[in-house]
């Protein structure tokens, strides 16, 4: 459950949709979780209806969830709402959600832009709904096949520390939590929660970050009949 509101702050609503299987809504709700900010849901049917997308692009532009809603702006696209709270909610009155070093932060932003705008094949054949709901049983084409592959070796080299496994502490990407990995930890159960072939260290670090709090508050909010 979300926290409650705290008198004399512009309250947070966070836009939803209402199958909660969106990863772009799982990382903005992440954010707000990580960030510990008292915040609101409003959940939009899908598909959305016609009146509400025309209702949202008035005030957001984009009538796409997730939104987050503070005061009087209303920002839309899931890394420009994480990247809004990091701003105005910053370390260390607020947890991080991005790392300090100017290069591993340009890291984070790397994996998170490789992880929205590649591996279409692989979202295809291996959706979310897959990860939060009824696993798939069909083969892979072999596009996804070779997309799985690509996402396995580039996530080998951004979490395995020097000895070649996983670090103790979870193997966060830059030694403490951001949220790259919660976004990296949900590309990877793609083909975990459908039993594809993955590394071993691999899987143990996308369930790590799928035991956070924050992770398992999403969860949460799943629909019981899946």
């Amino acid at each position: 459950m979300p926290s409650a509101a705290v008198p004399d702050r512009p309250a947070l609503t966070l836009y939803t949709e209402s199958t909660w299987t969106s990863p772009w809504v799982f990382h903005a709700m992440i954010a707000l979780e990580e960030k510990q900010l008292p915040y609101k849901i409003e959940v939009v049917p899908m598909p959305i209806p016609a009146p509400t997308k025309t209702s949202l692009q008035g005030k957001a532009v984009l009538g796409t969830v997730p939104i987050l809603v503070h005061g009087d702006a209303w920002i839309s696209e899931s890394l420009a709402i994480s990247e809004y709270l990091e701003e105005v909610f910053p370390a260390p009155g607020h947890a991080a959600l991005l790392p300090g070093p100017a290069v591993e932060r340009a890291r984070a932003r790397q994996i998170m832009s490789f992880l929205r705008t590649s591996l279409h094949a692989l979202r295809e054949a291996r959706p979310t709904t897959s990860v939060f709901g009824r696993p798939i049983t069909k083969p892979m084409s072999d596009k996804a096949r070779a997309e799985a592959a690509e996402l396995e070796r580039a996530a080998l080299a951004w979490v395995l520390g020097a000895d070649g496994e996983v670090r103790k502490d979870g193997g966060a990407l830059f030694g403490a939590w951001s949220v790259a990995d919660a976004d990296l930890a949900l590309a990877l159960m793609r083909l975990i929660a459908n039993q594809d072939p993955l590394d071993r260290r691999l899987t143990a670090y996308a369930l790590a970050q799928f035991d956070r709090k924050s992770v398992r508050r999403f969860v949460a909010h799943l629909p019981t009949t899946r």
